[in-house]
């Protein structure tokens, strides 16, 4: 059978595959980090090129590549990133929905991550929700409300105070009980005996308005994100690690909690998430009591996040000016709907 997509280095064959759409270059993605290799010197053969593929590659480094079927579409990529590219037919576009997604805007970071999530390589899982009401103390709080996310997708939710979004997500952790609706994470319906046992999936970072005193370390409250999990000392020594480091906080690791920083505090919260492995971050006004800088780095951490881990994440907040800078889609609680 031939190869769908062959990597040389020199004269000698490195890489194969044999998946169909953009799952190769992903495949090559995985390996030549595994392996840990450049890319300066190696050429790629490729069966069908578009201008998503075209942007896999300017992003693998790969200089030099020679494509079987090339769209059109995909040579002004090439072209302003310098690769050097041959072919053996060429046409208008491909047919494939992926080729009409990519837009000229996009940057190539952005189309990695576009395509990443079309590819299904993220760690999110899906959230609908659909017709929710609920009510507090006979108060209609949410309204009928419907939301459909993808996995991998973000989403800002922004209200006035009072307006019922810490409610909301509430419900989506199921800790209040809802009037009407049906709330699905990936394949768990919220409040079924399934959801019970696999509940963790979520993450929640909460508002910091209540003072806590506990005497508890930093590193003991990642520690609660691993629960029930039977792991041995080491293994729960090197997931609490690893999580705080990937949130830039495993210098607090032996700090009590109390004497933290509110943005210390967050990536604290973050890093617990990571720890338990949550596919889902739900975040309740994450700036609140954050300084200018303790913002700033909040921003680039979420940014990291959903370019490596990709959780499906949701945040509410009222601070408009902040959460722009996000660049993620946004959604406007009120009435009891996302308008």
């Amino acid at each position: 059978m031939e190869h769908s997509l062959i990597v040389r280095s020199s004269d000698q064959i490195i890489f194969t595959s044999d998946q169909h759409w953009l799952y190769p270059l992903f495949e090559l993605e995985d390996y030549l980090e595994q392996k840990n290799l450049t890319t300066q010197d190696l050429i790629l053969t490729d069966k069908i090129a578009g201008k998503a593929a075209a942007c896999l590659i300017v992003r693998l480094g790969i200089k030099q590549c020679h494509i079987e079927l090339l769209s059109e579409r995909a040579i002004p990529v090439f072209k302003l990133h310098g690769i050097s590219f041959t072919y053996d037919h060429l046409v208008d576009h491909i047919q494939c929905r992926t080729e009409d997604l990519i837009s000229d805007k996009m940057s190539i970071d952005d189309a990695w991550l576009f395509l990443r999530k079309r590819a299904g390589r993220v760690q999110g899982l899906s959230v609908k929700i659909d017709k929710l009401s609920v009510r507090i103390e006979d108060k209609l709080v949410i309204n009928q409300l419907d939301l459909e996310m993808g996995r991998g997708e973000q989403l800002v939710i922004h209200g006035a105070n009072g307006v019922g979004k810490t409610t909301f997500l509430r419900a989506i952790l199921g800790l209040i009980p809802v009037s009407e609706g049906v709330i699905k994470v990936g394949d768990y319906l919220v409040g079924s005996n399934l959801w019970k046992q696999f509940r963790s999936v979520i993450g929640y970072v909460h508002q910091e308005t209540i003072k806590n005193n506990f005497p508890i370390s930093a590193g003991e409250v990642v520690q609660i994100g691993l629960g029930t999990t039977s792991v041995s000392k080491s293994e729960n020594e090197y997931r609490i690690e690893v999580a705080m480091r990937r949130t830039g906080s495993f210098h607090l690791v032996n700090q009590p909690y109390l004497t933290l920083s509110g943005g210390e505090k967050q990536r604290v919260s973050l890093a617990r998430c990571l720890c338990q492995n949550a596919r889902v971050f739900l975040m309740d006004e994450p700036t609140s009591f954050l300084d200018p800088q303790g913002r700033e780095d909040l921003l680039l951490l979420l940014h990291e996040l959903s370019r490596n881990e990709a959780p499906t994440m949701i945040l509410v907040s009222h601070e408009q000016n902040w959460t722009g800078q996000l660049d993620w889609p946004r959604k406007e609680l009120k009435g009891g709907k996302l308008c």
